[in-house]
C-alpha cells in the first residue's frame, strides 16, 4: 500500500496511512514521513504493533535518539525509552500525588543545550473509562497571529531554562541535567525558516533581564494569549498509536482527566535536536 498523508485538523497535524512500522520502509516512504512531520508538526500513525526494538528503529527514521531525565522511568534494557505509567504515579514534596500528565503546555527538555527536535509517544495501555488525551498547539501559527509589535517584543527575549525542582526529579538527574540553558523565546526552524514561540513554562527560571516574579507573570500572560482554539488539536489516543511531533514549533499538554489506577501507559523517545536559534 502506498503511504499517504491526510490532515487531521485545521490547526496542525496529519495522519499517515498505509504504514506498517514493523517492516522496512523504502527511502521514498521515509522521506514522505519525515517531510510530513516538518510540514504538519504532528504525525499520527495508527494501529502499530511494535516491540521495543521496532519502536526504537521507527523513531530513528527521524533522527538519533537522546538521553532523557526522569531516569527512574527508563526501560531497563532500552534506556532510550521512558515508560510513562500512571499506575506508578509519585508525589511532590508536599505529599500531593500527581497524575501522569502535564501541568502546563510546553515543549520538551528545554533544560538541554540541544533540546529534542522530535518527541515520539507510543500508546500501550489506555484508561477504560476514557480521558488522557494529548493537546497540541501550533506555535508558528500562534506567532503569526500576533501583531508585528508583539512579535518584535518577543523576538528580543531569551528564556533561562532549568530542570524542575520537583521530588520526582532525582538528585542525580538534577546534577547531570541541571545546568541553566539560555534559549530564544522565538526560534527559527532550521528546515523551514519559519519562526515559532518556543517555551516550557515549568522550566523557565526567568526571562533574561527580568526578575523571577516578573518572568512568571509574563509567561503566564503569554500562554493565556497564545493558546487559542484555532491553533490547537486534541488527540484522542487509541492503543497502537505512534505519534511524533516537532518540538521546535509545537507545545503539548497531556490532559489529566482520567483514573490513573486504570493505567495510562505510554512509551516516550526523544530525537536529538540542535541548539535553538
Amino acid at each position: 500500500m502506498t503511504v499517504s498523508i491526510s490532515p487531521i485538523s485545521d490547526a496542525l497535524g496529519a495522519e499517515a496511512n498505509g504504514v506498517d512500522l514493523t517492516r522496512p520502509l523504502t527511502q521514498a516512504e521515509q522521506d514522505v514521513l519525515q517531510q510530513a512531520v516538518v510540514e504538519n508538526l504532528v504525525l499520527v500513525i495508527r494501529n502499530q504493533h511494535l516491540n521495543p526494538e521496532q519502536y526504537l528503529a521507527s523513531v530513528r527514521l527521524f533522527g538519533d535518539t537522546m538521553p532523557q531525565h526522569l531516569t527512574e522511568m527508563l526501560m531497563k534494557d532500552h534506556p532510550e525509552i521512558a515508560v510513562l505509567d500512571s499506575r506508578n504515579a509519585g508525589a511532590d514534596a508536599d505529599g500531593t500525588v500527581y497524575t501522569t500528565g502535564s501541568r502546563d503546555w510546553h515543549t520538551d527538555h528545554t533544560n538541554h543545550a540541544k533540546p529534542p527536535k522530535f518527541t515520539a509517544l507510543y500508546a500501550i495501555t489506555l484508561p477504560k473509562s476514557g480521558g488522557g488525551d494529548t493537546g497540541f498547539a501550533n506555535m508558528r501559527k500562534a506567532f503569526d497571529n500576533l501583531p508585528p509589535s508583539r512579535q518584535a517584543e518577543l523576538s528580543a527575549l531569551q528564556t533561562i531554562n532549568k530542570i524542575e525542582d520537583k521530588a520526582y526529579v532525582s538528585a542525580a538527574d538534577k546534577k547531570k541535567f541541571g545546568v541553566l540553558q539560555s534559549h530564544p523565546l522565538i526560534r527559527t526552524h532550521p528546515e523551514t525558516g519559519r519562526k515559532a514561540i518556543y517555551i516550557h513554562p515549568g522550566k523557565v527560571a526567568k526571562i533574561e533581564g527580568m526578575s523571577e516574579e516578573d518572568s512568571k507573570g509574563f509567561v503566564d500572560n503569554l500562554m493565556d494569549q497564545i493558546i487559542q482554539p484555532d491553533v490547537t488539536y486534541r488527540h484522542k489516543w487509541r492503543i497502537g498509536d505512534f505519534v511524533i511531533w516537532d518540538n521546535r514549533a509545537v507545545v503539548h499538554l497531556a490532559h489529566r482527566d482520567y483514573d490513573p489506577t486504570e493505567g495510562r501507559v505510554m512509551q516516550r523517545v526523544l530525537v536529538q535536536g540542535e541548539a535553538p536559534r
